[in-house]
């Protein structure tokens, strides 16, 4: 008989209690030796349990390591990202500043990024959530190829009703723009504006073009000179943290009009 033919098996708890049924005459001993068998198998099973959770555990940071160094890979060989879509405000109320911005297109940024996380074995997908009041969040998630997953960034905003929207467009449309700035925030990108000749007020990071129309708001319904002092330094200082100058700039150009106006208010009233 060759070593294959025979089949060698290691007996179960309850086979040994069996087989120790039919030889031991001595039923204490059966009950003493079945309780050792029962604890046993039960470290037997804590041993397996403790093992498996060993190798996920080693699987998990392995899979973390490959995620690092593919990240790291995509960083180093990053494709440059510009703002390519134009927005022009024009206010109605020739009195107020307008304002001028460049913003990154989604589906052009996901042109360049996807196939080069692809490239380091890196994939994505947004999760969207539906809060109160009719917003909606959205959560961007890097996934690599060994199974590893990194929740990024997760942003939350209002239906967008601009333009005459249906609410499903408006929500649709908030969702586009949120998975826009999460999608690129996770991956850690800083759009630059598109070619300007060098100019330095126009290169680098811009602020975000709704933030920033924001603040134009504020200045520019400013009902005086204390209330307009507070709402153009927020500006100017949210613009100073992003490092946008254009911004700054226009931000007190909008400041100086809106003062001028406040100003022939007063001398009006007096």
């Amino acid at each position: 008989m060759t070593d294959t033919a025979i089949q060698r098996t290691n007996p179960t708890g309850m086979e040994l209690l069996d087989r120790l049924s039919r030889t031991v005459t001595d039923p204490q001993a059966v009950v003493e030796i079945g309780k050792q068998i029962v604890d046993l198998e039960v470290r037997r099973e804590e041993l397996r349990q403790s093992r498996d959770r060993f190798e996920w555990e080693k699987l998990d940071r392995e899979a973390k390591v490959a995620f690092a160094e593919a990240f790291k890979k995509f960083k180093e060989d990053m494709p440059k990202i510009l703002k390519t879509k134009h927005v022009q405000i024009t206010p109605k109320d020739p009195n107020k500043t307008g304002a001028s911005y460049w913003h990154v297109e989604l589906d052009k940024a996901c042109d360049l990024l996807i196939p080069a996380l692809l490239k380091v074995g890196i994939t994505h997908r947004w999760k969207s959530a539906d809060l109160s009041g009719g917003a909606t969040r959205v959560t961007c998630y890097l996934r690599h190829n060994l199974g590893y997953e990194e929740e990024g960034a997760s942003l939350a905003g209002p239906a967008d009703t601009s333009g005459g929207k249906n609410p499903i467009q408006g929500v649709g449309s908030s969702t586009s723009y949120l998975e826009r700035y999460t999608f690129l925030a996770t991956c850690g990108i800083v759009a630059s504006n598109t070619d300007n000749d060098g100019n330095p007020e126009e290169d680098g990071p811009l602020m975000d073009e709704g933030a920033a129309a924001d603040f134009f708001a504020l200045i520019e319904g400013s009902s005086d000179v204390d209330e307009l002092q507070r709402n153009y330094f927020a500006a100017r200082d949210a613009a100073k943290k992003v490092g946008d100058a254009r911004a700054e700039k226009s931000f007190a150009e909008a400041k100086n009009k809106q003062y001028r106006i406040l100003s022939r208010r007063t001398n009006a009233g007096n």
